[in-house]
């Protein structure tokens, strides 16, 4: 069983569209986005779906900046009045900083009628549930589509469980657009139909629906689900199944960041007029995988002679957990799971984990060519007798 990693997508694209983000800057440019509140009396199932809109607002929020765009993040009560969201949808229509919005479903049923309000050319995440000229489906289908192409073959079948949805509709329509077969399985069908399939979406919200007892082996399942709990995110596949699958989306950290991407590379597209490359997650995964084959063991001699002969250098964030920072890169050595991790100073993202037990790299991610030039220097560092030396050692 492989986990498919959505943020080594979203990682990408980040990259690519970066390449823009002074022109976004310099633009001024906005995207706003817009959510609800639960009310009062919502049940919580409803609650669960309200805070998992909440969480993806937030997301998108993060992704925007990244890319040089200003959110204009606007969270509405639920009692507000239908005249006051239908005034707010117009003045979007009307600002032309405003390059895109996005009204984060589920919604109260009385403010439905005046997403249509919203300019189609603004309408970046399809939220008025009908194409435009840019795009056909929500960002969340297309990504799950994509990674169904990535690894789809000439006589695939798909089964989309939840597929009469707006999400799952989209992803048949995307998908048969690619030629590949699809049938539509719907939340209390039998799901043991989804044998007919080597490759099974579920876009239900139904937590857990997945088992072992009906989840049988396929090349792919990608789950679309996702529930906040109490222990955290869960999605339609019940982990007691993750192992079942040849290659899984894990919830969180699957389709979620896949979705980002998604809305980072249409930006730049209703923006700028720019359609960047078209992505495949295998090829994406071997080239990453190079680039940490290449910088892993490096950091792990580094993070070694650094220990040794500088050991003030290394700073001991807990009893398990060491960290030797530089300008660049940071080095997080937990003994307790004998695994060394490598990131970019003041960034939380993970580019390499490499388990020192097995010297197996589990995570690679996030890594340019720069990442890997930078590496090599610090090799050459390590290997030439006439390295400049501090009372640091080799800057990072």
């Amino acid at each position: 069983m492989t986990l498919i990693d959505g943020q080594l997508i979203r990682e990408h694209v980040k990259q690519e569209c970066q390449k823009y983000k002074s022109i976004f800057q310099a633009s001024q440019k906005e995207v706003a986005i817009i959510r609800f509140e639960a009310s009062e009396n919502a049940s919580n199932g409803l609650r669960a779906r309200y805070e998992a809109a909440r969480i993806s607002a937030e997301q998108k929020v993060a992704t925007f900046n990244a890319i040089g765009i200003t959110p204009n993040y606007i969270v509405l009560s639920p009692n507000i009045a239908v005249e006051q969201f239908g005034n707010i949808i117009q003045s979007i229509n009307e600002n032309s900083k405003v390059t895109a919005a996005i009204v984060q479903y589920p919604i109260p049923a009385k403010f439905t009628s005046s997403i249509g309000l919203l300019e189609p050319q603004k309408d970046i995440d399809i939220v008025r549930r009908q194409s435009n000229n840019f795009f056909e489906s929500c960002a969340t289908a297309e990504g799950i589509a994509r990674i169904v192409e990535s690894y789809a073959q000439r006589d695939s079948n798909v089964a989309v469980v939840g597929g009469g949805g707006f999400v799952g509709s989209g992803v048949i329509k995307y998908l048969e657009a690619s030629r590949i077969s699809c049938f539509c399985l719907e939340d209390g069908d039998d799901l043991s139909r989804t044998q007919a399939a080597d490759i099974v979406v579920s876009v239900t919200g139904r937590q857990g629906i997945f088992t072992p007892y009906v989840l049988p082996s396929h090349h792919l399942v990608v789950d679309g689900g996702f529930t906040p709990t109490a222990s955290g995110a869960a999605g339609d596949v019940d982990r007691s199944a993750y192992s079942i699958p040849q290659n899984i989306t894990p919830v969180p950290g699957g389709v979620g960041p896949i979705e980002m991407a998604i809305l980072a590379e249409r930006l730049v597209k209703m923006d700028l007029g720019v359609e960047l490359g078209k992505w495949n997650y295998q090829q994406l995964q071997q080239e990453q995988m190079q680039r940490a084959t290449i910088i892993a063991p490096i950091a792990r001699v580094f993070f070694a002679q650094q220990t040794t002969a500088y050991p003030q250098s290394i700073r001991t964030e807990r009893e398990n957990l060491f960290v030797l920072e530089g300008s660049n890169y940071q080095i997080r050595f937990n003994s307790t799971t004998q695994s060394l991790i490598v990131a970019r100073t003041n960034e939380k993202l993970t580019l390499i984990r490499l388990s020192l037990a097995s010297n197996q790299i589990e995570t690679a991610r996030g890594i340019t060519n720069e990442d890997v030039t930078r590496w090599q220097q610090i090799q050459a560092a390590i290997d030439s007798t006439t390295t400049q030396s501090n009372d640091r050692g080799m800057e990072l």
